[in-house]
């Protein structure tokens, strides 16, 4: 969810994708430094004039390509462990925007059932007859709201916006099982419910009056900064609240499983503090224009 003023979850996974891009790639240099020492290269280096210019070129090669080796032991596993994040949060994205469809197409079946409903109920149950431009306007809304419903399962609206939202979890399970990994969704308690919908209204509503403290031009007084403070602090929870990805124990050692919850943990804990502080810029330069 964007929330206005706010940063966007898709900053987040930039940052990430740039990191990945600008990670480099030690596989050159660990195979040019094996060849170095293999024995037949020892065996031609050994035969050949060795000069202390050249044998100090070889000890600093060697000491960095010793040190390439160090930093090759860290970075695929933490590449890894980037992509698995990158996967993750737009999985999450994709049902965020599947659930909210479903959401919607829900309420707008659920109002055409109402008013046919109504219109039905207004034509053949009540005691009094309906005549004239009323009952041919009921005639005419019930036809038409039975044609709709009829198009929109033979268009396949009903399955792109109904069933496929539902059996999402199902269908990206089935595509990611062979990579030894599934999305499984996180139960959240009815307190943190509750605690998600009062940071959303509260957050719109010190947006609201932070605005109209600009507009009255009382931007510099204790009230704005109450409300500014409190938009910081009412900003959404991210990570792993609503999907997340688990490793398959049976592929992966609970060594590897374990540090990818710490990995995704730790990320999400500096992405919060990242997201207070833009925040906090946000409102400062809102109030200065």
């Amino acid at each position: 969810m964007m929330s206005s003023g706010g940063v966007s979850d898709e900053d987040s996974i930039k940052d990430l994708k740039l990191s990945i891009t600008s990670t480099p790639v030690h596989g050159a240099s660990s195979s040019s430094e094996s060849v170095n020492d293999s024995p037949w290269a020892r065996r031609g280096q050994a035969g050949s004039s060795a000069t202390p210019t050249s044998n100090r070129r070889r000890r600093s090669s060697s000491r960095a390509s010793s040190k390439n080796l160090k930093s090759s032991e860290i970075s695929p596993i933490s590449m890894i462990f980037r992509n698995l994040l990158i996967l993750e949060d737009d999985l999450r994205n994709q049902s965020r925007e599947q659930r909210m469809l479903k959401w919607q197409f829900t309420l707008f079946l659920a109002g055409l059932a109402g008013i046919a409903a109504f219109s039905f109920y207004e034509l053949y149950f009540t005691s009094e007859r309906v005549t004239g431009l009323y009952r041919v306007g009921l005639q005419f809304l019930l036809i038409f709201i039975s044609v709709t419903i009829v198009l929109f399962h033979l268009s396949g609206e009903y399955k792109r916006t109904m069933v496929i939202p539902r059996r999402f979890l199902v269908n990206a399970n089935k595509g990611m099982r062979q990579f030894n990994m599934k999305l499984v969704k996180v139960k959240s308690t009815w307190i943190q419910k509750y605690a998600d919908t009062v940071r959303l209204v509260v957050r719109r509503v010190a947006k609201w009056n932070m605005k109209l403290l600009i507009m009255m031009g009382a931007s510099n007084t204790s009230i704005y900064a109450f409300w500014s403070s409190l938009s910081i602090r009412c900003l959404p929870r991210l990570g792993a609240v609503d999907v997340k990805l688990v490793l398959n124990a049976k592929a992966f050692s609970a060594e590897i499983r374990e540090g990818w919850e710490i990995y995704r943990d730790e990320f999400w804990k500096r992405e919060t503090v990242r997201r207070r502080k833009q925040e906090s810029q946000n409102n400062t330069h809102l109030k200065k224009e």
